[in-house]
């Protein structure tokens, strides 16, 4: 059982985490290939956009559904 402060990654955490790396490989094999510092950014910015993306996608249809469970 999770402490009241910490919160357990749920199966849509880590889906969206695998989702936002699997999608910036091609970054990472960029930033590999040619270590520049914008390569190497964008290997590294790119997967936390995607999972924060994803993640606020998440949010807002639990929202959604949430809200249309709850008026019928």
């Amino acid at each position: 059982m999770a402490d009241e402060g910490v919160r357990v990654p749920t199966m849509n955490d880590i889906k969206n985490i695998l989702i936002a790396y699997f999608s910036s490989t091609s970054s990472v094999f960029a930033a590999i290939e040619a270590p520049t510092v914008i390569t190497i950014v964008s290997a590294v910015i790119l997967p936390i956009m995607f999972f924060a993306i994803g993640k606020t996608i998440d949010v807002l249809v639990q929202i959604y559904l949430d809200r249309r469970r709850s008026d019928r």
